[in-house]
């Protein structure tokens, strides 16, 4: 009886090189697919950084803005700073040193827990050089005033029956408000775009008839720590205020262009002044 012959089977070199080739090609498709999934986390995720710091810059900027003393906001040669007063409450007065100066006058009181933190009185502010270069003599009018008094309180504010507002000089002021309206204020604020692109928020540096820019403000409010605060980094841009007229209000344009590692975007916002004379 015969045996049979068997047959070894296997495959051919021609096979083993379409078999990789074939899974050479799934490789790097793969491999470009989870690259390019990966990058795409990463843009997103950089957008969105970007998005949130950007939203939260002009956010904290409009807040304050919409508190602004009337007529107080101002922009610096260059575009790249933008100055107001912010105001800390307000009330009515019932007499006010107009025609010869005065240190003290009246006004209806705060309710209680409602009276603002101690600043300067502010009266129909109309000319911003009035506000940034207040009076300091009693033979001038500014309609804003010397700090109140430093022995008054905020609970001397409150009541139930008219109050003596304290200054800490004489001092008149040159126009009554038609609404016999007045303002507390505190010291300036600035938000600036450096030349490296960095957005900060500037205060208690005072008040200046020129306005300070990076670099110019005195030296503990270049600190990080002491008067200046970081909102953003690569940043660029410019402000610009519209004066008010007699169909609006005063409006601050914010032209803000946010970057980083080529991804940008860029924010044109504005913001009206609410407060009015």
């Amino acid at each position: 009886m015969r045996g049979s012959a068997s047959r070894q089977q296997g495959f051919s070199l021609i096979e083993l090189i379409v078999v990789i080739v074939v899974l050479g090609i799934i490789s790097v498709g793969s491999t470009q697919y989870i690259v390019n999934s990966a990058e795409s986390y990463r843009d997103t995720a950089l957008r969105e950084r970007q998005g949130s710091a950007a939203r939260v810059a002009i956010e904290k900027i409009s807040r304050e803005l919409r508190n602004a003393l009337p007529n107080s906001a101002r922009t610096s040669a260059s575009n790249e700073c933008l100055e107001f007063v912010p105001v800390l409450g307000g009330s009515v007065y019932t007499s006010l040193p107009l025609l010869s100066a005065s240190s003290a006058f009246t006004s209806v009181p705060f309710i209680t827990d409602g009276a603002p933190a101690l600043g300067r009185v502010a009266v129909y502010p109309l000319r911003t050089v009035e506000i940034y270069a207040p009076s300091t003599t009693s033979a001038s009018a500014s309609s804003l005033s010397p700090p109140l008094d430093s022995s008054q309180v905020p609970a001397d504010l409150e009541g139930s029956s008219e109050i003596s507002v304290q200054l800490q000089s004489a001092h008149r002021f040159p126009f009554d408000s038609p609404q016999r309206r007045w303002f507390m204020v505190s010291d300036p604020v600035s938000f600036c775009v450096d030349p490296a692109g960095r957005l900060f928020r500037y205060s208690g540096y005072g008040f200046s008839a020129v306005q300070p820019v990076p670099g110019t403000f005195p030296s503990g409010q270049e600190q990080v720590s002491a008067g200046r605060a970081l909102l953003a980094r690569g940043v660029s841009g410019s402000f610009v205020v519209q004066p008010a007229t007699l169909q609006r209000n005063a409006l601050v344009q914010l032209d803000l262009d946010f970057r980083e590692q080529g991804e940008g975007l860029r924010l044109n916002h504005e913001v009206q002044l609410r407060n009015v004379p």
